[in-house]
């Protein structure tokens, strides 16, 4: 009998463990969960008239990251240290800004 308890008992402590790591996992993710971190960065400009818009990394991620998403819908990691990234993020959010402006006053 004791070692049916004892399977029991290990039976429902992976039960528990496993339920609870997956709700952990799932209330941690923010809109762009750590998967969206960057490990490598392009290595040259993009042009800027293909970026569409930007989001920047999590602070859970190991490195910081822009991530630039073109017209065709891909994903690009950028430096956010990178000067033409900085550039790129201002004329994006005067961007934002200017249309969010616009469809206010509509």
């Amino acid at each position: 009998m004791k070692v049916s308890v004892a399977a029991v008992s290990f039976l429902l402590l992976i039960i528990i463990t496993v339920t609870l790591g997956s709700k952990t996992e799932s209330f941690s993710r923010g809109p762009h969960y750590p998967a969206d971190c960057c490990f490598s960065y392009i290595t040259r400009t993009i042009p800027r008239n293909r970026i569409t818009h930007y989001y920047e990394t999590s602070s859970q991620c190991s490195k910081p990251g822009v991530v630039f998403i073109t017209k065709k819908g891909h994903s690009i990691c950028a430096n956010p240290s990178d000067a033409w990234v900085q550039d790129y993020i201002k004329v994006l959010e005067v961007t934002r800004r200017s249309g969010e402006g616009n469809s206010s006053e509509s």
